[in-house]
């Protein structure tokens, strides 16, 4: 009965404010059609005890109140429980309705119960797992088909009892295998939305450091690659200068040299700022990533602040980890720019564990990095 498979809900709880709007509608048409129901000419003829009837009729509401209720959209998730209180109320009203007639009861199709039941299974789409719907539609069935057996023995009617059974249960058969068809493709089509978002996200994470950790690690290197090797690529392909090649040539060449002196005025992640510590050496161990990431933030902080503000530094090993701590004072009365958020942004990209918080005039950046057994693959330059 129970399945690993998430629900709609789950997966999309923006569509919970939408299901939640056709809950209260469907419970508004179940409510209207057990009332038309119970007002037509046969209905009046065949109700033998009307206060049992408009009981049921109560029941019905107060179920769907209940519904209603646990399907707030800012609350928990509808759960099995909870829908299954909800089916048991409509199911009751369903018994009660039945009851209502119970002798009299000659035209087992004008009952409103069984359809009742029926809708109910309908609003289980969204919220519960289709291996559940299953079960639930089971649970309708076997109540319509007991119904229309015990109708039938207390009922002069002719119709075959196999037809009394089928009409009735025809409504949870039909709409219950239908919600559960409904909620599977549902969340088979949301499940692929959420993994193309997911590939997509990876995608784009992947590209950001990429750019980052060749446009720091080289300079302009790693943005000259766009331009560079598409036009090496055509000269070896055609194998002949074209008009102008010349020219972009000496232009590339005198971009090329601009970068490598760049690169070699940067110096490292210590001249970078005012102070800087490293009693254990642990920033031998940070990577290209990583290096482009504080580089960004302690350069930005040096662009929007000048040279009013004090850049501290500090790496330390503690236990099996190594963290870091950037610290920089700002001028008297200058706020946290925004404009930091994007650096602060990357930092927490690129390290396992970080966080920004303010201190007095103080912004303190920590992160954490790769313990020592897990140092590999890392950059001695910072």
């Amino acid at each position: 009965m129970m399945s690993s498979q998430s629900t709609a809900a789950v997966l999309d709880p923006v569509s919970r404010v939408t299901a939640r709007m056709f809950v209260i509608a469907m419970g508004v048409v179940s409510v209207a059609l057990s009332v038309a129901l119970s007002l037509t000419p046969t209905g009046r003829e065949q109700i033998s005890l009307p206060v049992v009837g408009i009981l049921a009729q109560l029941v019905l509401a107060a179920s769907y109140v209940y519904f209603i209720r646990a399907a707030n959209p800012f609350g928990p998730i509808v759960s099995f429980a909870r829908f299954q209180i909800f089916l048991g109320g409509v199911m009751l009203a369903s018994v009660l309705n039945s009851l209502s007639q119970f002798g009299t009861n000659t035209l087992i199709r004008d009952d409103w119960g069984a359809v009742c039941l029926g809708l109910a299974l309908l609003l289980a789409g969204p919220y519960r797992r289709s291996a559940e719907i299953l079960w639930f539609t089971v649970q309708a069935v076997a109540v319509t088909f007991g119904l229309a057996f015990l109708q039938n023995l207390s009922s002069d009617a002719s119709a075959a009892l196999s037809i009394l059974a089928l009409v009735a249960a025809a409504p949870s058969i039909a709409i219950g295998l239908g919600s559960a068809a409904y909620s599977r493709s549902l969340v088979a089509s949301l499940e692929e939305a959420r993994d193309e978002a997911q590939a997509q996200r990876m995608r784009h994470k992947s590209g950001v450091l990429l750019r980052l950790a060749e446009t720091d690690a080289m300079g302009e290197l790693g943005a000259l690659r766009s331009d560079v090797q598409p036009f090496l690529a055509r000269l070896a392909e055609s194998r002949s200068l074209q008009p102008g090649d010349a020219v972009r040539a000496t232009e590339l060449a005198f971009e090329l040299r601009r970068a490598i002196v760049d690169r070699i005025s940067r110096g490292t992640l210590a001249d970078m700022v005012d102070r800087y510590s490293d009693d254990h050496g642990v920033a031998a161990h940070l990577d290209e990533r990583q290096i482009a990431a504080l580089r960004a933030l302690i350069g930005a902080i040096g662009d929007q602040y000048g040279g009013f503000a004090e850049r501290t530094l500090t790496l330390e090993q503690r236990g099996a980890d190594a963290w870091g701590r950037i610290e920089f004072v700002r001028p008297a009365g200058a706020p946290v720019l925004p404009a930091l958020a994007p650096f602060l942004r990357m930092v927490r990209l690129v390290f396992e564990e970080a966080d920004a918080r303010a201190e007095g005039e103080a912004l303190v950046v920590t992160f954490r990095f790769d313990s020592p057994d897990e140092w590999a693959d890392v950059s001695w330059e910072v």
